[in-house]
């Protein structure tokens, strides 16, 4: 079966979200105005209805009563004319009554045009013979009224109570122009008073979205900069951009103010970068400067140059190749690291984690790993003749989970910055460094103290971000991914790394690792 490949949308100019929600907005507000106008039509109505309904039964009623002292006790019971004294008096205008017996002749009747008459059906003189009330609803002369038709009874027995056999029926008529007219008029009313709403609604609506959707127009205005400056060069645009935020504390500025934390995230990231490309470029082309200039001048003048030049050229050519294999081992360790963190992300949540996996290691002692690496590194001081002291404070017996090589590496690194940011002498006399291993509340707590330089406030939060350097550590040796290995690997085994700085006053790292 051939799979027809899905058309791909056509690029054109988007549809306004201002307009959609203005017309969703009054789509529903028409909704909600027509059912509130016919529920009050319907409601309307059939209190009008009622009026004229209670306006029929109590002309009825008074008819019955006019009938029941006017019909003889003894059949035929009619009279030779009815005179209906209380509806001829007190008949409501627009009502009209009549008086049918059952052979459908007309008894009495209140209107005096002998053309006009109220029409009745023989189903209807049938369905009141029973004893039934009929309303109906009809036309006379043009006019739309209301009917009822109740039936009339006897005298029994020789008295003037109507409770003999049924002789005829009362027809008691009302116009209903009043009510049509009332109807006409409220739904008249009703239409302009929508329409009206409906207008303003449709105005009140677009200042609405559009006061309210300004905040996305300004992020669309900026990311369109920043995306403008970018194509037109090869270098990211202007990240210093902010949206301005807008009043209140809605969803709207929520989404201003995480939109400028994602800018102020990347410009960090850029500038970190941008620092790392500088230093980066710094690191690598000395050595390569380096290598290259020797190898040149072995190529050149190799059968020229004594033994002793060709292997001091040689052991500075490889010197050169070890820095830059330290630095690119660096970066391979962070990128190992970031391939997976973003593998853990996408894993179920069944999959076992670094840290689990830490945890069913076999536990590693602590203390005497520092110490032997402390060990290694007094030698190296003493055949370098460097004057920085490097002591071993408290010490106690610890045991962790984590591979002793991570653990040394991370202990390697906090001891070598603090060697190197340590001078010979300070106001507190000779350079020191001491390290100390204990249990703090049930954790287990490497410690690196200081006399060195100190870290500025402004750059203690940054010091675990990656390619980032303090500009008084920029004169030293490194690329700035110590601090960054050291923090990645520690969270691996589950602990988190914290510092304590002030200038001039030394600084202090501590790493805080789980108990095994």
């Amino acid at each position: 079966m051939e799979l027809r490949a899905r058309k791909a949308p056509v690029p054109g100019r988007p549809r306004s979200l201002r307009l959609r929600l203005m017309l969703w907005y009054s789509a529903l507000i028409t909704i909600a105005l027509g059912c509130f106008g016919i529920l009050i039509i319907i409601m309307t109505t059939r209190a009008l209805n009622q009026v004229v309904d209670n306006t029929l039964s109590s002309e009825t009623r008074v008819a019955s009563l006019d009938l029941t002292h006017e019909l003889l006790p003894v059949s035929p019971y009619w009279p030779a004319r009815l005179s209906m004294t209380t509806i001829d008096t007190y008949s409501e205008p627009g009502v009209v009554v009549e008086v049918v017996d059952t052979r459908g002749e007309i008894r009495y009747s209140t209107t005096t045009s002998p053309t006009i008459h109220i029409p009745f059906s023989s189903n209807s003189i049938q369905a009141v013979l029973t004893g039934q009330t009929l309303w109906y609803t009809t036309r006379i002369g043009g006019q739309h009224v209301r009917i009822e038709a109740s039936p009339v009874t006897a005298p029994a027995n020789g008295t003037t109570s109507g409770s003999g056999p049924i002789i005829g029926m009362v027809l008691v008529a009302k116009s209903l122009i009043n009510v049509d007219a009332t109807l006409l008029t409220l739904q008249v009313l009703l239409l302009l008073v929508g329409l009206a709403t409906l207008v303003g609604t449709l105005i009140g609506s677009w200042l609405i979205a559009t006061r309210v959707l300004q905040p996305l127009a300004e992020i669309v205005a900026t990311a369109r900069a920043i995306v403008t400056s970018t194509v037109r060069g090869t270098r990211l645009g202007n990240l210093s951009r902010r949206v301005p935020r807008p009043h209140g504390h809605d969803e709207m500025v929520l989404v201003v103010e995480t939109f400028n934390e994602m800018l102020a995230s990347l410009e960090s990231a850029t500038q970190a970068q941008r620092r790392f490309v500088a230093d980066a470029s710094h690191e690598l082309r000395a050595p390569l400067t380096t290598i290259q200039g020797n190898l040149a001048f072995l190529q050149r003048h190799l059968e020229e140059l004594p033994p002793d030049e060709r292997r001091i050229m040689l052991a500075d050519a490889h010197e050169e190749t070890l820095r830059l294999a330290k630095l690119v081992e660096d970066l391979l360790l962070l990128a190992r690291e970031n391939a997976g963190e973003e593998t853990s992300r996408e894993l179920p949540e069944k999959t076992v984690t670094r840290k689990e996996k830490t945890r069913d290691e076999p536990p590693v002692e602590l203390d005497h790993a520092v110490l032997q690496l402390t060990r290694q590194l007094r030698r190296r001081l003493s055949m370098e003749g460097s004057p920085v002291k490097l002591e071993i404070g408290h010490i106690e017996p610890v045991r962790v989970h984590g591979d002793e090589e991570s653990l040394r590496r991370v202990a390697l690194i906090l001891l070598d910055n603090a060697l190197k940011y340590t001078p010979s002498s300070s106001e507190e006399g000779m350079g020191r460094v001491i390290v100390s291993v204990e249990r703090i509340n049930g954790q287990a707590v490497l410690r690196v103290r200081d006399t060195g330089i100190g870290i500025d406030p402004k750059d203690v939060t940054h010091l675990f971000e990656r390619f980032y350097r303090a500009d008084r550590a920029r004169s030293r040796q490194g690329t700035g991914l110590g601090l960054s290995i050291a923090q990645t690997l520690v969270e691996r085994m589950g602990g988190h790394i914290t510092v304590e700085s002030a200038p001039g006053k030394g600084s202090v790292f501590s790493v805080w690792l789980p108990l095994a």
